[in-house]
């Protein structure tokens, strides 16, 4: 068998460490400028054309009221606000008829549930040739919600059945039941006087 001359060993480990120097560099540059090489975000998808429009409300409106005996306050016209001294414990607005839900309270909005809220929804509508007193300014309402995605909390706006311009409202809660009804609990922060005289909104609801 041949002997190898100590300077041929030398040559020979030499071109070896060139030969996997230069593979591993030709690797680590496909690496950084191939396969590994930073990807560009992929474009977001178009948004859908549900969850762009605004979607609909059908609401109950809640005030703090109290339904009153025929013949209380003869005299006042509907609409008008009567003093504390006047009604005996503070000031509220007057109506003269009633439909029968007086007795919901701005505080049922958080136990009403999206099926008691059909419910009342689809209850025929009544007059009831009672008068009622409207206490404070408070208006609320609970609605249920059909389009795409909700609106996050915050302020938002009711293109309202009935209105020429839209009313301001705070949206306070979005809740799903475990069938799929969304429920919306707003606070209005606008208050024309045909509000109070309303017991159900129809509507947009806007950002």
């Amino acid at each position: 068998m041949g002997r190898t001359e100590p300077g041929g060993e030398r040559i020979f480990f030499h071109a070896l460490a060139a030969l996997v120097f230069a593979a591993v560099c030709a690797w680590s540059a496909a690496a950084l400028y191939g396969g590994f090489a930073p990807r560009r975000a992929a474009a977001p998808a178009p948004e859908d054309a549900a969850d762009a429009a605004p979607g609909r409300l059908r609401g109950v409106l809640l005030r703090r009221e109290e339904a009153l005996p025929a013949g209380a306050f003869p005299g006042a016209e509907s609409g008008a606000r009567l003093s504390a001294g006047e009604t005996g414990t503070e000031s509220a607005l007057f109506f003269e008829t009633s439909d029968g839900w007086e007795f919901l309270r701005p505080e049922d909005g958080e136990r009403l549930t999206p099926e008691r809220v059909e419910a009342l929804l689809d209850a025929p509508a009544q007059t009831v040739e009672t008068p009622r007193l409207v206490y404070g300014f408070g208006l609320y309402c609970v609605a249920l919600f059909d389009g795409g995605a909700p609106p996050a909390p915050g302020p938002c706006r009711i293109s309202a059945e009935g209105f020429d311009t839209p009313v301001r409202a705070e949206l306070t809660a979005v809740t799903t039941d475990a069938l799929g009804r969304t429920l919306l609990r707003l606070r209005l922060t606008d208050f024309p006087e045909a509000l109070y005289e309303m017991r159900t909104i129809e509507g947009e609801i806007l950002e």
